[in-house]
């Protein structure tokens, strides 16, 4: 929305600032919006309304049921991209799927994703969604034995991909994220069943461990913590300092989502042989982009998840409680990850973060559209508990 000089110079006193160093006709626009960019913004937006949109449906559809079939359909999708991730990285790592070229030809890819910690993000979202997929099986079956069908071997297959392929990607915030995420669902689970449920969580540990001492390439990805004290051009410490007055100079209103890039082109006082086009920290990026315009309302829904989260936690006594708990965990981990990187930015991470938060809140509501039972419905119910038949949530 254009606005007149004097409001923008009240909100924001330092775009004039800005856009004149970027634009030769700056002065000889008038009225302007509170954004850097208009088209940068509107593409940031466009990605955020395609994240509530299908939080918003994902929601009302699995308060009518529906979740393992989703879940099961990110879990084939995390076997077969972490498998050909892994073939391609060792193949043609500057090639996507083996077919395109990154930008400039020499960039190393990992799956559909250029870079490697977004892939992570992918991950980070889908490996503890399809552990909790496997538990609510075994809670719901009795047993361990009983649990054990065909479907729940090919998904603990995909989860040891996801991991392979999340060690594979050498991504240290990624692995700082799952890590969190397995320390929340372990008190989760916890909480849930006590003692009963710490020889399940021993196995998976061991199981973990298993998986990544088993890839060579784990040695890379612990010597990577090493290198944290790193205070070369580029380090993340160095452009969280060069962020920090940006979100000075636009703390109502931001610069505009989307145009951290633009906005460094200005601020940066590193040598240029590497340029910030992104701030390695959400938090920081939505506070130099959005300001309190943004920062206030997505706070107040933060808030408002997280208690909705917590009744619905509280409240759910069905075996769907383990992946409304693994989504719960995956939430936890891509909010640590999120300190160092901005990888909920690709639509495709979005898409997925906004359906794990929808299995986080959704609350089931099949009882209150189920039609009234006849006698014969009534007889067809004593059957299936008497034949072992199970309705799927």
């Amino acid at each position: 929305m254009p606005l007149s000089d004097h409001v923008r110079e009240w909100v924001s006193p330092q775009a004039s600032m800005v856009e004149g160093a970027l634009r030769l006709d700056a002065q000889a626009i008038r009225h302007r919006p509170l954004t850097l960019d208009a088209s940068l913004t509107l593409r940031a937006l466009a990605i955020a309304a395609m994240m509530i949109g299908a939080f918003w449906t994902a929601r009302e559809t699995f308060a009518r049921g529906g979740i393992r079939t989703v879940v099961r359909a990110v879990c084939w999708t995390g076997l077969i991209v972490s498998i050909v991730a892994i073939a391609t990285r060792y193949t043609t790592p500057t090639l996507l799927y083996g077919i395109w070229p990154s930008a400039d030809g020499k960039t190393q890819v990992y799956g559909p994703f250029v870079n490697r910690d977004h892939m992570g993000t992918w991950l980070v979202l889908a490996i503890p969604l399809a552990v909790g997929y496997l538990a609510a099986g075994i809670v719901r079956r009795g047993s361990t034995v009983d649990a054990m069908d065909a479907i729940s071997l090919w998904i603990g297959g995909a989860v040891c991909a996801m991991l392979a392929a999340l060690v594979v990607s050498t991504s240290r915030s990624a692995t700082v994220g799952v890590a969190v995420a397995a320390i929340v669902g372990a008190v989760l689970a916890t909480n849930r069943h006590g003692a009963r449920s710490r020889k399940w969580l021993l196995a998976a540990a061991v199981a973990a461990v298993l998986v990544f001492v088993s890839i060579p390439v784990s040695s890379q990805l612990l010597a990577k913590f090493d290198q944290l004290k790193d205070n070369a051009t580029g380090s993340r410490r160095q452009i969280w300092i060069e962020t920090l007055p940006i979100i000075h100079d636009f703390a109502l209103a931001g610069t505009g989502l989307g145009t951290y890039r633009m906005t460094m082109l200005v601020y940066q006082r590193t040598e240029r042989e590497i340029l910030f086009n992104t701030a390695h920290d959400e938090y920081l990026q939505l506070a130099a982009e959005g300001g309190m315009l943004v920062g206030i309302p997505l706070l107040l829904a933060a808030c408002a998840l997280i208690a909705a989260i917590a009744r619905r936690l509280r409240d759910d006594t069905s075996s769907g409680f383990w992946i409304r708990a693994g989504a719960v965990a995956s939430l936890a981990g891509i909010t640590t990850q999120n300190i160092w990187e901005i990888g909920l930015r690709m639509p495709a991470n979005g898409m997925l973060f906004a359906i794990v938060c929808a299995v986080a809140v959704h609350e089931p509501q099949a009882a209150s559209i189920r039609p009234k039972h006849t006698a014969a419905d009534s007889w067809h119910s004593r059957g299936r508990k008497r034949t072992g038949g199970r309705r799927e949530e």
